[in-house]
């Protein structure tokens, strides 16, 4: 026997829930497939939507176009505009503006300046036989019209809907007036408001700005701080420079008594720890000690490329560098007193940079305590005399009519009545439908696919079951009387798959031994097995190789309706040699084709499980295989009953004849099992019976029939 080819069973995936990949091809014929369906679907759905656009009212719009200026001159303006002006391109406020377009009092005086505030479509909302409610009317309004700004524009657009182009250009002027006769309002008022309050407050300013200058001068005299500025910043500059001194003192103190610790902690005779710290290794004589070894050290270098060790400027060169070495040395054992001494030094500076800090430090302080009131009080003249200027300054030049005579809104784009209507939108709405039906269609039809049972392609069949595709046998017409077999035709395309299987088999395993006893046999009945083992038999006879026919299906033989002039329902045959009473030659018949023989179902037996009980089957296959080059049997569907399991021992590969689009999965994997319980080796599956009608590529993406001949 071969060894295993199927990598999983069938029936592990299927039961364990493996989900197949993505298939680009598979669904794209399976929509080719179900292309009326999806039609149908799309169609239905844009008539519908058709039929409810054709009963929707046609409403207009109209655009009104407002444009906001940069800055709007207040009364607080001209000279000190930085500082009372508002900015109108501001987002946020731009954003209140447009909101204010949609206020409740805009809304009702919008509806009033065009007339239609009695209007019943406009007041539906207000109760019968009541007054007209003006958050009715204006609610109306709201519903009509839409109010936005121009993205990165200082342009507002005003739109009104209306089932009347008239009244929806009504609708948008009168907003757009509303809105601007208010704002006029707003600023007349505001500027009364604040001319007044500007009086009242500049009359008061006088009077606060007299009394400062008075204690300003009063506190000058008694103090005689007229330079009192220039001094404190002299006294402030010394104190940076003074205070930069002392933090640069202390620091290098510090450091050095840091280093002093370090140096005491390290042996006498450990120069490389020493050199390690930074103020040993500033000492000048150490500094210049280790500048001359790195000189000698270079010139030894190069007198090592020129002289051996013995040669005399060799030996000085060395002796020089060992003289420095021991300089070094005895250098850094005076490196301790050498860091007090500097010690010392940096302390007493640091104590004289300090005492003259704190010296003008008091001098500073002194200094401060007349400053803070003069300060004060200056500060306290500058902010009473800039207000009061500006006051002054703003009443001089600006009236009341000059402070609201121009308006930071214009009107760009007057509101006209449109001749097209905006809504429905038709092709918009027509396009969504179709989007809609036509994902609708397809989730159908996946659906669909997905509640399918069955095996459609060769993919999907590689894939479920885990086994390679041996051949793909197409639906062909039966003529009447013709004999059941590929062949009847030789050049048909069931002719041509059949050679395909024939090679499919004859490339198994290493050794042509391994490959001589096929058994075909199928999950459920009418898959086709017997007509693929009469044609798969006459495949190897026409390829010069001695076959035997093998009928093994002995409940249901139909071998002797392809071969009704050699044998009946009663001819010898399977039953009659397992029960002894014809002898194996005597029931093998020649058949009409070259190289073929027949072996047929025999007599009906009482019970053929029987006869194939114990291991008489297989020695009968035994004793045909020297006889001929391939042994073809054909069995009963293996989910049906146990013969072919008792069977397939003798077999050295199985084929399992699939037809797509029939047999259920479930069938398909329980087989698949069951040859695999029987230690069977499944050498593939022959997709029979493929209906090519819906293209050679839905069953296998990658072959056609063009290159077989139409039957």
């Amino acid at each position: 026997m071969s060894e295993e080819i199927i990598p999983r069973s069938a029936l592990h995936k299927f039961l364990g829930g493996q989900g197949m990949a993505f298939d680009f091809n598979r669904y794209l014929h399976l929509f080719r497939r179900f292309l009326w369906l999806i039609a149908v679907i799309v169609c239905a759905g844009m008539a519908g939507t058709y039929a409810w656009l054709s009963r929707q009212p046609k409403i207009y719009a109209s655009r009104a176009v407002v444009q906001v200026e940069q800055a709007e001159a207040k009364v607080m303006g001209s000279k000190v505009e930085d500082v009372q002006t508002e900015k109108l391109e501001a987002e946020d406020y731009i954003q209140t503006i447009v909101q204010s377009f949609t206020s409740t009092n805009v809304l009702v005086r919008a509806a009033q300046i065009a007339g239609i505030d009695k209007d019943p479509s406009v007041s539906s909302g207000v109760t019968p036989g009541k007054a007209y409610s003006d958050d009715a009317i204006a609610a109306q309004i709201r519903k009509r019209i839409s109010v936005s700004l121009r993205r990165n524009t200082r342009l507002i657009d005003i739109v009104a809907e209306d089932v009347d182009p008239k009244r929806a250009a009504d609708i948008a002027a009168g907003v757009v007036q509303a809105y601007l006769r208010q704002n006029f309002e707003q600023q007349y008022k505001t500027a009364n408001q604040a001319t007044q309050f500007l009086q009242e407050q500049a009359d008061e300013l006088k009077k606060k700005l007299e009394a400062s200058e008075r204690q300003l001068q009063a506190y000058k005299e008694q103090h005689n701080a007229v330079s009192l500025e220039n001094s404190e910043n002299i006294i402030s500059d010394k104190l940076k420079d003074l205070n930069a001194r002392a933090i640069e003192a202390k620091n290098n103190r510090i450091r050095l008594e840091s280093d002093i610790n370090t140096l005491r902690k390290i042996p006498a005779n450990d120069t490389e720890r020493m050199l390690q710290i930074g103020s040993v290794a500033a000492i000048q004589q150490v500094s210049d000690i280790r500048n001359a070894i790195v000189t000698a050290e270079a010139d030894l270098a190069a007198l090592q490329k020129r002289y051996l060790p013995l040669h005399p400027k060799y030996i000085a060169a060395v002796t020089q560098i060992q003289r420095l070495k021991q300089a070094l040395q005895e250098t850094l054992r005076n490196a301790g007193k050498i860091l007090e001494s500097q010690y010392a030094s940096a302390k007493d500076a640091e104590d004289k940079i300090n005492a003259l800090l704190k010296e003008q430090e008091e001098a500073a302080l002194d200094l401060s305590k007349l400053a803070i009131p003069y300060n004060t009080l200056q500060r306290e003249v500058d902010s009473d005399r800039a207000m009061y200027d500006a006051l002054n300054t703003r009443i001089r030049e600006t009236s009341i009519s000059q402070g609201i005579e121009k308006s930071p809104f214009h009107m760009v784009e007057e509101p006209v009545p449109g001749n097209h209507p905006i809504k429905p939108e038709m092709e918009k709405i027509l396009a969504l439908a179709f989007v809609l039906s036509l994902a609708a269609a397809v989730a159908l039809v996946i659906t669909m696919d997905s509640l399918d049972e069955t095996l459609r392609s060769i993919d999907q069949a590689e894939q479920f079951l885990g086994l390679p595709a041996l051949a793909v046998v197409p639906e062909e017409p039966v003529k009447s009387g013709a004999r059941t077999s590929a062949f009847a035709r030789n050049d048909s395309r069931q002719a041509e798959a059949f050679r395909t299987l024939r090679t499919s088999l004859s490339l198994l395993g290493n050794d042509d031994d391994a490959r001589r006893i096929f058994l075909l046999t199928s999950a459920v009945p009418s898959e086709g097995k017997s007509f693929s083992s009469v044609s798969l038999a006459q495949a190897f006879a026409l390829d010069g190789q001695r076959t035997i026919l093998v009928e093994a299906d002995m409940r249901r033989p139909t071998l002797f309706k392809s071969y009704p002039n050699l044998a009946d329902r009663q001819t010898p045959g399977l039953t009659d040699v397992l029960s002894g009473n014809t002898a194996l030659e005597k029931a093998i018949v020649q058949a009409p084709e070259e190289n073929l023989s027949l072996l047929f179902a025999g007599r009906a037996a009482p019970s053929p499980a029987e006869l194939l009980s114990g291991k008489v089957f297989d020695r009968l296959i035994q004793k045909l295989l020297p006889e001929f080059d391939r042994i073809v049997i054909d069995t009963a569907p293996i989910n049906a009953i146990s013969d072919t399991l008792t069977m397939i021992s003798a077999a050295q590969y199985v084929v399992l004849v699939v037809r797509p689009a029939k047999t259920s999965k479930r069938a398909i994997a329980r087989a698949c099992h069951l040859i695999e319980k029987a230690k069977g080796v499944a050498a593939g599956f022959v997709l029979n019976r493929a209906n090519f009608k819906v293209g050679s590529g839905y069953y296998y993406y990658y072959y056609g029939n063009k290159y077989s001949y139409k039957a």
